[in-house]
């Protein structure tokens, strides 16, 4: 004998049977009845007369349609003027403020205001460009084999005899000290 839902179906309808709002629920059939039918769309049920009025209509309003843009058929030519007394073209009024302008002494003080960043900016070009090339000499005296460690060695050798000379002794070391000073000075500008 097969399970069947006979006994649950039989108590969701007395619990539906004792409540009025809800909607019956057909009874399953039992797993043997089952057989494959197409599915069709169901029907709306109609719950209460106040929510089956029809839906009010809305009426459509047909817009009108967008003005087409007028076509260009022709093109208008206009000759270049000839040369006039009346009035100078643009480029002699622009040549005309550009004499007012540096007549106006206006551009001493524009130098004067403008020097400094003037300045900085031609500094860090000229240390873009030696140290591009700085870089590429270095780069070519590395691919030279023996070169960096000889370069390197030179370098230590001149430092000893340069600390030999000059460190040593303590009036000498005072005159390097002066030295350097006078010279960061000068860079300084004091």
């Amino acid at each position: 004998m097969e399970p069947t839902d006979e006994p649950l179906q039989a108590a969701e309808s007395a619990d539906t049977t004792g409540s009025q709002s809800a909607v019956p629920v057909p009874p399953t059939p039992p797993a043997s009845d089952l057989v494959e039918e197409p599915v069709s769309e169901a029907e709306p049920i109609q719950a209460s007369p106040a929510e089956s009025q029809p839906a009010p209509e809305i009426a459509v309003v047909a817009e009108p349609e967008p003005a087409q843009e007028p076509v260009v058929t022709s093109t208008v030519t206009i000759p270049a003027q000839e040369n006039s007394t009346d009035e100078g073209g643009e480029w002699d009024l622009l040549v005309e403020k550009i004499k007012a302008w540096i007549d106006s002494n206006q551009l001493g003080s524009l130098w004067d205001q403008a020097q400094l960043p003037l300045r900085l900016i031609g500094g860090l070009i000229l240390f873009v460009i030696v140290s591009t090339v700085y870089s590429g000499i270095l780069g070519t005296i590395n691919k030279v084999p023996l070169a960096p460690g000889l370069l390197e060695l030179t370098g230590v050798i001149w430092l000893l005899n340069y600390a030999r000379c000059n460190l040593v002794r303590s009036s000498d070391r005072k005159r390097v000290i002066d030295a350097v000073g006078s010279t960061w000075n000068k860079v300084v500008g004091r």
